[in-house]
């Protein structure tokens, strides 16, 4: 079985897939952090980020995923790349990243194959419009700009990180503009989605009223 989460960065996705998977005893499959795992990947290999575009040429990825204590962690081509998959420069990275078309084709690829064996639940921003459209359950979750800032900004702060309010809530903008107008799979809500707004919502009342609509 396959359960979908898409939605804007920032607006619980990663979290709220991770309560649902252990409710149901899924398997949480982040396909954020493949392309994450990829711009980590990029950068170690000094790669010039400013020559990415949408249509260049990619090396070929090697993919490989274990789940250990709660944990998705991701290599690519045998470099685990876990540690930095929330690193800040990585976030900004990843926006570019995501773009590429000969990116998403390989991670498209090894997600529709992983998923072969497993009940899922997969969170991302074309999951259930592109990745796997015939997604027994697909939910769309959305949130206000001001408050997916608020809660990024928090999050940072937590991890020592410094940085404005002001420039979180711009960073979300940005990459809101990206992924809405990529020419390749951009974020739309799918077809036959169930749309829920987090912004006055404790994660707790998102995982309910997903609940509400899963029938195992």
């Amino acid at each position: 079985m396959i359960i979908s989460i898409d939605g804007p960065a920032g607006s619980g996705k990663s979290t709220v897939a991770h309560l649902l998977s252990k409710k149901l005893r899924f398997i949480h499959f982040n396909s954020g952090s493949l392309f994450r795992a990829v711009a980590v990947f990029l950068k170690e290999n000094g790669y010039n980020f400013s020559h990415l575009t949408p249509e260049c040429d990619m090396p070929k990825f090697n993919f490989k995923v274990e789940f250990k204590k709660d944990e998705m962690r991701v290599f690519v081509n045998d470099l685990n790349c876990t540690a930095h998959l929330r690193d800040n420069d990585i976030s900004i990275f990843t926006a570019s990243v995501s773009t590429n078309k000969h990116v998403r084709f390989q991670i498209d690829e090894f997600q529709r194959n992983f998923v072969k064996q497993h009940n899922v639940v997969v969170d991302g921003r074309d999951i259930g419009s592109h990745v796997f459209p015939d997604a027994e359950v697909k939910f769309y979750l959305d949130c206000s700009l001001t408050e997916r800032a608020k809660r990024r900004f928090t999050e940072e702060q937590k991890k020592g990180n410094k940085i404005a309010l002001k420039d979180v809530e711009l960073q979300l903008a940005e990459r809101d503009e990206i992924d809405k107008h990529k020419k390749y799979a951009p974020l739309v809500i799918p077809n036959g989605a169930i749309i829920i707004d987090s912004t006055n919502l404790t994660i707790n009342q998102v995982l309910e009223q997903m609940l509400k609509h899963i029938k195992i």
